[in-house]
């Protein structure tokens, strides 16, 4: 019987298949291509049969692994194998212009009381499909988007390796996890809002086209935030039975949104310290100056009508506001350098020793009835590489500061070197004053803010010394408890690192 006649196919019906078709008889001759054949094989005419029959293999070469296997094909199908599927990494190479192309395809035989009649070999050229993939897993592999589908008959989901990888979770069997799995690792939280878009999906009524925000649990125990986007494939009834999709990492994006929130809210602080710290500021210096201009005044119209005493006291008062004024001034002018980052540092190898017994003796000029102001040293001294102005500044500023919370007792400073910690050194400044509540210690550093808004000052020293110290390489803390005193803590190392 006629192979024409038996798969009853017509010349027009084989030209509208996207698939190249040869269809041959038992002896591997061609007895017909379709236009598509054709093409990919140019093959510009089928000879008629008064012409030498075409064979396959005066056509093509099936390179695989750089062999032709097309004869052992076509020798396994004369011998009784009903048909063959062309393995992946398969190429045609066509005999007319010698091109190569990958293929996917299949010979299926046509038997008669089990003797082979013919033989149907379908392929297709999967050039173009092969780049639009390449295309895709480049761009992929450099983003966070991780494609998956869900087959809703095995209620498996099947995900890029990559996610596995990147969540650092055990793929299952072929990147699988089923539903239960998957659902496990969702946020509590988040559960829901994916139970809704899943619920719509497969229903086949409509496509839930929002993307869902949601976080799932990383194999380290930590949260990360993801955003879904999927649609769905049915079937000639409607019905789904695939879902399809994205999900793509948005940890980033979140940790940016939440750093600006923060941000946000430091600023909206900061303007409201800053209004706090303006106001302030003209109750500040003009008490000072107020000070200062009355009792000179007083000083210049009854000078012959005061005593001795009473003028050194008025000068005593004029010399301590005019004080108090140069620190506002100081600490203005720094805020201003700190803000426009053009505060210098010069850095000296410095004695450590030295330079606290000079403040000391500059304490000294300007003695608190009540409270004892001393420098506790070790005898050995102690070189470290430093700004000593700016160094000078911190423990100046720390001590000035417990001069204004201690009425009684003693303020302490000095510096340890700990043997465990042979390069660095803890310079403090302790006192017994009123202390500083908890919950108020982890804000002290911040600028404008103030403990006491009734005590003198702008709220700036503290800040300023910090911002000081972190430029020479070290650290500030603070321990303290109310009614017993507050103790500041400067580490620095010895030898800073430079930078080039």
């Amino acid at each position: 019987m006629n192979i024409d006649k038996r798969i009853e196919y017509d010349k027009e019906l084989l030209n509208i298949l996207p698939d190249g078709v040869l269809v041959l008889n038992s002896d591997g001759e061609v007895t017909q291509l379709n236009q598509q054949a054709q093409t990919e094989l140019h093959i510009k005419s089928f000879p008629d049969k008064s012409t030498q029959p075409l064979r396959i293999e005066n056509i093509i070469n099936l390179i695989y692994h750089k062999e032709d296997i097309l004869p052992v094909v076509m020798e396994g199908l004369r011998k009784g194998e009903q048909g063959y599927t062309l393995p992946e990494h398969i190429d045609i190479q066509e005999k007319n212009n010698y091109t190569q192309f990958p293929v996917n395809g299949r010979f299926v035989t046509v038997r008669e009381d089990g003797e082979l009649k013919g033989i149907l070999f379908f392929f297709r050229n999967i050039t173009v499909e092969l780049t639009q993939e390449y295309i895709l897993n480049t761009a992929l592999q450099r983003t966070k988007i991780y494609p998956w589908y869900y087959d809703i008959a095995r209620s498996e989901f099947t995900l890029d390796y990559r996610y596995f990888e990147h969540l650092g979770i055990t793929p299952g069997i072929n990147n699988t996890l089923t539903m239960e799995e998957y659902v496990e690792m969702i946020h509590p939280d988040d559960r829901q809002a994916m139970a809704d878009a899943f619920t719509i999906q497969l229903s086949g009524i409509e496509t839930f086209e929002k993307p869902v925000p949601f976080r799932l649990h990383r194999g380290d125990g930590t949260w990360e935030w993801f955003e879904g986007q999927s649609t769905y494939i049915a079937n000639v009834l409607g019905h789904p039975y695939r879902l399809v999709g994205i999900c793509m990492s948005i940890q980033e994006y979140k940790d940016i949104e939440n750093t600006l929130i923060e941000a946000r809210k430091k600023a909206e602080e900061s303007d409201k310290l800053k209004m706090a710290f303006l106001a302030n500021m003209s109750h500040e210096i003009r008490t000072p100056l107020n000070a200062i201009v009355g009792f000179s005044d007083v000083i210049a119209s009854t000078y012959y009508e005061l005593s001795d005493e009473e003028r050194a006291d008025f000068v005593r008062l004029i010399s301590i506001n005019s004080e108090h004024l140069v620190r506002l001034i100081d600490d203005i002018l720094d805020l201003s350098k700190i803000e426009s980052n053009t505060i210098e540092f010069t850095f000296e190898n410095y004695p450590l020793k030295s330079l606290l017994r000079d403040i000391e003796m500059e304490q000294a000029m300007k003695p608190v009835p009540g409270i004892e102001i001393k420098a506790l040293l070790p005898d050995a001294d102690t070189n470290v590489v430093t700004d000593a102005t700016r160094l000078k500044q911190v423990i100046c500023n720390l001590i000035n500061n417990a001069r204004k919370f201690t009425e009684k007792g003693h303020i302490h400073f000095g510096y340890t070197v700990d043997p465990n910690h042979a390069d660095s050194v803890l310079i403090f400044v302790e006192d017994t004053g009123e202390g500083i509540p908890n919950e108020c210690q982890k804000e002290i550093f911040d600028r404008f803010y103030k403990v006491n808004t009734f005590k003198q000052g702008t709220g700036l020293g503290l800040s300023i010394c910090k911002t000081i110290v972190e430029h020479l390489q070290g650290e500030i803390s603070v321990s303290s408890e109310p009614g017993k005193g507050s103790r500041f803590m400067v580490t620095l190392p010895l030898n800073i690192q430079r930078e080039d």
